[in-house]
Parts: structure tokens; sequence; C-alpha cells
């Protein structure tokens, strides 16, 4: 199985090209290149580039890492986050649909406002940001292919090298500064450790699973019990982190509240569960990659 990872050289993307043995795996994106792959450089919102980069490569499934994430830095900049978010999945599609690979498209709880999760994949959705109804917006899209999934997921945490923070290393590199850290309190969701997402994905390609699934860790929590679950974890004094509402911090996108996926139907298709908060900082403790960089945290 051929897979081509957009935006190779992020989170995600870096951790589906670490699943050696896997799948033959490609990785194209922005940035110029990346290590110990076959990779490409390619302007993703450059229509034609795309078409002819899939043509070339002949992927049996094209996996879209490449997105602007950034909730704030989606309603401060508009246009950068349509063509990143709707304009690039649309040209990922209309490229797939002509050489018959599927595509696997990564979306967000923020498709749904927070009043009632956690969500399963039947239920209303109702964006609050930017954000939230660009990616909604790229789903519509997506749902006219004939080989698509569309993944919703949350609150990724892991480690990868050469990969910006997320909020597990920030809570560790910052409580081990001494750091006080606060934390929204309010904020319910299931944080999904990279990996077991990661393997999830190539699970449903190999399967030829259509459709829509939610991915999301096991444990429903809020970001401050995440953050002290982690002090815990790894034997840190977590008397630095202090519970915070949103509504204390003057944020320009509006966040869905009590969110969180209920992830039934990808359990049923994989047959397992997802890996608990708890399974998932295991995991993480044992990755030699977080040990040579985190040797004080090693368990």
């Amino acid at each position: 199985m051929r897979i081509l990872v957009t935006g190779a050289t992020g989170f995600l993307g870096r951790t589906l090209l670490s699943l050696a043995g896997e799948a033959e795996w490609m990785g194209c994106g922005r940035r110029p290149t990346a290590e110990g792959i076959p990779y490409r450089q390619v302007d993703l919102a450059d229509r034609k580039a795309v078409a002819a980069l899939v043509a070339e490569l002949a992927p049996d499934w094209v996996i879209n890492a490449a997105a602007m994430t950034d909730v704030d830095g989606c309603e401060k900049d508009a246009q950068a986050a349509r063509q990143a978010n709707v304009d690039i999945p649309e040209n990922l599609a209309a490229a797939c649909d002509t050489t018959g690979a599927g595509l696997v498209h990564i979306s967000t709880d923020y498709v749904f406002d927070g009043k009632r999760g956690p969500y399963g994949e039947g239920d209303a959705v109702n964006p609050l940001s930017c954000y939230g109804q660009l990616k909604l917006e790229s789903e519509g899209i997506l749902k006219k292919m004939e080989r698509v999934l569309v993944v919703r997921t949350l609150w990724l945490y892991g480690y990868v090298p050469q990969v910006g923070s997320n909020f597990l290393t920030w809570v560790l590199n910052s409580l081990s500064s001494d750091q006080p850290l606060r934390v929204f309190a309010d904020q319910w969701g299931n944080p999904t450790y990279i990996r077991d997402l990661a393997r999830a994905l190539v699970a449903l390609c190999r399967q030829e699973a259509r459709g829509l699934f939610h991915a999301g860790g096991a444990t429903f929590m809020t970001r401050w019990e995440m953050a002290r679950e982690i002090a815990h974890f790894f034997g840190i004094d977590g008397a630095l982190i202090e519970p915070v509402p949103t509504c204390a911090v003057a944020l320009p996108a509006e966040r869905p509240l009590r969110s969180g996926l209920r992830t039934d139907a990808l359990e049923a298709a994989l047959g397992r569960q997802p890996l608990s908060f708890v399974e998932g900082l295991q995991h993480l403790a044992a990755d030699p990659h977080f040990r040579r960089d985190f040797p004080q945290f090693a368990h």
C-alpha cells in the first residue's frame, strides 16, 4: 500500500511516516526536505502541481495532514485559513478523483459548538470559529468523492523530534523550569495519542473504509485535568498548574467548551478501543526518541 502524506514535516505527518513497515510512505509539503523518506516539495495551493504530483506518484491513498490549525490565527487571517483548510483539500480531492486514489482528510471537533459533548458522527454541527467553519466546509466538498475518509480528531499529544511544542511538551518544559501554568478548567475533550491516531488511519486505509469517523482517546477530561495527570505521571509537582475559566482569557476565536468525540464507529471498524490518556503516556514514556530528548522523565 502506497500512501502519500501531505504536510509531511508536521506533527501528524512525521508520526505517520515513522510507522515503518506499515506502508510504502511518500511525503510532500511546503518545506524543502523531510529526512529519511521519498519527499517532494510542492505548493499544495497550486492545483496543477498537485494533480501532476499525485498522477506521477500514483499512491493508493493520500492522507492530508496539511492544515492551518492555529485557531486564533484563522480568525486573524481568514484568507490564509481558507487556502489551507478548504482550497488545498479541494485540490487534493480533484487530483485523487482523477487518478482513483483514496483521500483521508483530517477534521476537528471544532465543527461542534461544545454544548452537549462528547459527540457522535451523526450529531448536529454548529461551528463557533472560522477554523471550525472552514473545516466543516471542506468536509462538505469531500463528500462528493467516491473514495474518501473524513476523520475528526482532537487534542493531539505525543512527541516527535524536530516538531514544535504541543500541550504535553509545553506542560513538561514549563513545570521542569518551575514556570506556573494557567490551564483551562472548563474545556472538555478526549486527548488523542498521536501514534494511536496514525495507526488508526493506516488501518482504515487497509480496510478501504469510507465516510466519516471520530477518532479520540478513551479518557474524557478537562485540559486542567490533563495537565495535572501529566505532572502526576512523570513525578512532577503539579502545584504550579492553576485552573482558569476560558472567559478569563481574551481569545480571538470562541472555543467549544464541552466537546469530545465518541469513537463507537471507529472501535467497531478496528475491533479495538483507543488508548486511554494514561495508556498513551505509558507508550510515550517508552518511546526511544522521547527517552533520548527527555531523559529526566524516562520511566
